[in-house]
């Protein structure tokens, strides 16, 4: 899937919510509920809650880094 940064943050600021894989573990980034939403599946301790979808980036840290640095490494699993 050819699925640009810029593609993702037009998704997340209006409501979609996204499931991605980083080196094999699985997340969810969102705002399904009303809320902007970040977690490691089966991980409830990984949850962190954003204003908005800013935010909500600035805080997701992966590996010491931004969603927007490890960007290639991420594989898209879903958008919903």
């Amino acid at each position: 899937m050819n699925y640009s940064y810029e593609e993702f943050i037009e998704d997340l600021d209006t409501g979609r919510e996204i499931h991605f894989i980083y080196r094999n573990e699985n997340y969810y980034i969102g705002a399904g509920t009303g809320r902007f939403m970040f977690w490691k599946f089966y991980d409830p301790a990984s949850e962190i809650l954003g204003e908005d979808g800013e935010d909500l980036l600035r805080k997701v840290i992966l590996d010491g880094k931004q969603i927007k640095e490890v960007w290639n490494l991420l594989e898209i699993d879903g958008i919903f």
